[in-house]
């Protein structure tokens, strides 16, 4: 017999939202053997019209139940999508959240852009692309989760916000007439101690309540010497019905304070090249010719114990950073639903959720300069003291710090310093002769082939606060068939503050790498001078911004579900128009104050000085950009049942996407072209559906067209006036930053298939799976990029490049993914309540960026996860799961691979990319009453 789609795994309640099921395959009853074909669903459905069937829907969905929820034992909610199909989820690799994931090959580099997170069928936060606050942000599991629904296209353009791509809706639960709950306890092996439970039950006949949540630690996925993740949410709800059944109110709250760790790029190295890579012969990664360089694939982090703390200056003077905060949720949602049934057909329901909070991003980006210390020195020497000295000698500024601080400035510096020559100024007037590096922690020296780093802190503040308003009306009437007929309003109100900056420090690539302070040094080994660093920190502030977005939207919509043929046609069509006022107020971080930050009572170039502190950049005159903006979609789709286990639907979409908060921050999009910046997406759908005694099919073939939408891309100008030039090179950091606007659409043709198998022969035995065949490919897109010029190291010049993507693959997306899975329950067979389970994913190469320069192919990656789960009886059960079972190392992302950057010994290629988590093994114990 088929186990049930809708109980629960191993008979954890917890995790189930049909108890009797649940107890009933617990004590090895028979369940019902047509649920796959009965699953019901909410999601893509009006709110007044309640629910339907899966069989029955006219556009795709998939759904992940308590079955697939435990067996799965995501660690994150992007780990959790990467088992539907057309989802590209990158592993998980960044940690527990702020992860990326991608639909259908649509144009997004990361995040949730066109993915929307909702919670029952309201957004957790209106908009679902905000800089450095992913939507997965405040979306996390727990045992309060009933079930996930995710439906991409079709109604979720009609129904929600930004819902083109996907939709995906966690489902909560809520109380019953039985009084019931369960713990769950967690270990890993890499000191990760999680703790869930929840309770529900009645008050009376009418009112019920359900409460739960988790709290966990970890020292993280990788080796960071601190405590990585730690914090967790609770949240509750009580529902009030009616005695006639007609009128239901529900209230929920829902509160997380939580940190968890940020996991970058690692350096890598590969056998050098000579030519860059092209579209058409791109430098394609060997998984099996990839070195480490300095930190370990499987468990090593560029973040630890020795680089977590330093300081950044600013507006604010001078604050400590404190890495082990990493990625700080802390948010509030209050939410408020009702529905009412009415005589004669009608319905209304509404709902109302406000969320407010805090999300703070402390994180490590790592920089491309890996190599030796002896070669990163040699280029700090070159690039860091000669470079910036001479430019001042040539320019008159003979009281820089640089200057007068490495270099012996004469009496007459004007008749010496005139028309001299590079090597002239060193040989006559250098204090020093090379750079030296020192731990911060106990001032030893760097050796000469310890590897050397800089890192990039990404330090953001984000405050945030939203509020939806859904209100649905709904008439059933006859007509040619059954109608429900609803008619929506949709609106929205919602703000952004963002503090954010970037910094430079240098840090050592080692097991547990160390920050390091640079100093200018004689031929005695003796600092000569200010220090190049403040504590491991170069430059206290690079680049950044600040930034207040508010926005109001307001919608109308009109869904109609139509039923005839005595129900075996299904019909859904619709329509929503959306309009948004936006504005934002951006601040750049681009001014170099009058005065530097260097303490009062230090002399500016003496050796208590430091340069780090000498160009610090605020925040620039702010730069406002206001816009409204509107779009108007479409859907109708249509599920003909050919018989009671076989369904054929067919769709055809026009949704579209207003403008994201990050589009107005990063100026992305221009007021005065208005609607022509609301970017529309044509999506085209069929699909057939098949349940058989002992198997199940899905096919859907899809095609997508996406109008090109504004892109901006931002660089250095080192053509203008305003740049610092020594010998003819631009110092970049010197130079102004431009925003150019590029458009860039992509057309998209693919094949998602999905089936499970039940054996006869082999009783309690479930094979599944789902492949993925699609070809994206980028619609224009043609623009210009800074190259800068290196040899040996050492800056020689820029340069622009034209970039044309016009045909090309988008970065980042596989055009094939793989999955298999299979979980066999013993008892009907052996009658031992044991539960063994395994999954296979594959995901085909990718490209590391899309443009002309550099063009870099990753390759495909696969990995194993397994365990079992045993009963030891209706009430616990023992679960051991293990991910990436083989070990696996390789990369699920990564910059391109340039010529110029060469690995320490000059023989090999240097590049950053995120690698797999290796292999890690978890347990759990579940109890439920």
């Amino acid at each position: 017999m088929r186990p049930t789609r809708i109980a629960c795994f191993g008979g954890i309640v917890a995790l189930g939202f049909n108890s009797q099921a649940a107890f009933a395959q617990a004590d090895g009853d028979d369940v019902p053997d047509d649920s796959a074909i009965e699953e019901i669903i909410v999601t893509g459905v009006p709110g007044a019209l309640g629910e339907s069937l899966k069989r029955d829907a006219t556009y795709s969905i998939n759904t992940l139940d308590a079955d697939d929820l435990q067996q799965l034992a995501p660690i994150s909610t992007a780990d959790m999508l990467q088992n539907v199909p057309g989802v590209f989820a990158e592993g998980s690799t960044a940690g527990e959240a702020s992860n990326n994931i991608t639909v259908r090959g649509l144009p997004v580099v990361g995040g949730y852009r066109y993915a929307p997170q909702l919670i029952d069928g309201l957004p957790w936060f209106e908009e679902p692309e905000v800089p450095l606050m992913n939507n997965d942000t405040a979306a996390r599991g727990d045992l309060m989760t009933e079930r996930i629904e995710v439906v991409k296209g079709g109604t979720g353009g009609i129904l929600y916000s930004n819902g083109l791509g996907a939709t995906i809706n966690h489902i909560t639960r809520t109380g019953g007439q039985q009084f019931e709950g369960a713990y769950k306890l967690e270990t890993a092996d890499y000191g990760f101690l999680r703790n869930d439970f929840y309770v529900s039950g009645p008050f009376s006949d009418s009112l019920t309540y359900a409460v739960g949540g988790y709290y966990r630690t970890s020292d993280g996925l990788r080796d960071t010497g601190f405590t990585a993740d730690r914090g967790g949410q609770i949240r509750g709800n009580v529902v009030w019905l009616s005695g006639d059944d007609r009128t239901e109110a529900q209230l929920h709250f829902s509160t997380i304070d939580d940190h968890t760790a940020f996991y970058q790029n690692l350096p890598f190295q590969i056998p050098a090249f000579n030519e860059p890579g092209t579209p058409e012969n791109p430098v394609e990664i060997d998984p099996d010719r990839v070195w480490e360089l300095g930190l370990d694939f499987g468990e090593g982090t560029v973040a630890s114990n020795l680089n977590r703390h330093f300081v950044t200056m600013g507006e604010y003077g001078i604050r400590e950073v404190d890495v082990a905060d990493g990625l700080h949720a802390d948010f509030d949602l209050l939410t408020l639903k009702l529905n009412r049934e009415f005589d004669g057909g009608w319905h209304v329901g509404a709902g109302l959720r406000h969320s407010d909070g805090t999300n703070d991003f402390d994180t490590l980006f790592t920089g491309n300069d890996s190599t030796s210390a002896e070669r990163f020195l040699r280029a700090r020497y070159q690039n860091d003291v000669v470079n910036p000295a001479l430019g001042q000698a040539l320019s008159g500024d003979y009281g820089g710090a640089q200057l007068a601080g490495f270099f012996d400035v004469p009496d007459d510096p004007a008749a010496a310093f005139t028309g001299i020559s590079r090597s002239d100024f060193i040989a006559n007037h250098a204090r020093g002769t090379e750079v030296g590096a020192f731990y911060v922690h106990n001032g030893e020296r760097v050796a000469d082939d310890t590897v050397l780093n800089y890192l990039l802190p990404f330090i953001g503040d984000t405050a945030a606060d939203s509020t939806s308003f859904d209100l649905q009306v709904r008439k059933s009437f006859d007509l040619a068939g059954t109608h429900d007929l609803t008619f929506g309003f949709y609106a929205s109100d919602y703000a952004v503050d963002t503090r954010f900056q970037g910094l430079l420090i240098v840090s050592t690539m080692e097991e547990t790498p160390a920050l390091a302070d640079l100093h200018l040094v004689d031929g005695a080994g003796n600092p000569v001078g200010p220090a190049l660093t403040l504590d491991g920190v170069m430059k206290p502030s690079l680049f950044g911004f600040v930034s207040e977005f508010a926005a109001d939207s307001r919608a109308f919509y009109v869904h109609d579900h139509w039923e005839l043929m005595d129900g075996r046609l299904k019909i859904d069509g619709g329509v929503r128009w959306h309009e948004m006022n936006g504005f934002n107020r951006r601040l750049n971080r681009n001014i170099t104050p009058d005065s530097n930050f260097t303490p009062d009572g230090v002399v500016p170039g003496s050796p208590e000085d430091t340069i780090a502190d000498n160009d610090v950049l605020l925040p620039s005159d702010p730069r406002d950009l206001e816009g409204t903006f509107t779009g108007t979609g479409w859907s109708i789709g249509a599920n003909y049942s050919i018989s009671n286990d076989f369904a054929a639907y067919a769709l055809v979409s026009d949704s579209f996407r207003l403008p994201s908060v990050d589009d107005f921050i990063e100026a992305k999009i221009d007021p005065v072209r208005g609607d022509e910046e609301v970017e529309q997406i044509w999506q085209y759908e069929g699909g057939l559906r098949y349940y058989a005694d002992t198997w199940d099919t899905q096919v859907a073939l899809f095609y997508n067209e996406f109008s090109p939408r504004s892109q901006s891309v931002s660089f250095r100008d080192f053509t203008s006036s305003e740049c610092l030039v020594n010998e003819g090179i631009a110092d970049l950091n010197t130079c102004p930053l431009v925003f150019e606007r590029f458009r860039r659409g992509v057309e998209n043709v693919g094949v998602e298939i999905e089936a499970a198998w039940y054996p006869t022969f082999a009783e309690g035995l479930e094979i599944s799976g789902n492949v993925v065949f699609q070809r994206p490919e980028i619609v224009d897109a043609n623009f210009r990029v800074v190259h800068t010029l290196v040899e040996n190291d050492v800056v020689v010049g820029h340069e622009f490049r034209e970039v044309g993507e016009n045909g090309r693959l988008p970065r980042r997306l596989s055009e094939s993914m793989f999955q298999i899975q299979g979980v066999w329950d013993t008892r009907p067979l052996l009658g031992v309540p044991f539960k063994p389970y395994f999954k296979f994913t594959f995901f085909d190469e990718r490209f590391a960026e899309a443009g002309d320069n550099d063009v870099t192919l990753y390759p495909g990656f696969h990995h194993w996860d397994g365990g079992f789960i045993w009963d030891f009886n209706a009430d616990m059960s023992l679960q051991v799961h293990v991910s990436n079972v083989t070990d696996e190392l390789t990369f699920t992302e990564g910059d391109r691979v340039a010529v110029p950057l060469n690995g320490p010994n000059g023989a090999t290629n240097r590049g950053v990319a995120r690698p797999l988590f290796g292999r890690k093994a978890r347990a759990m114990f579940n109890y439920r009453f």
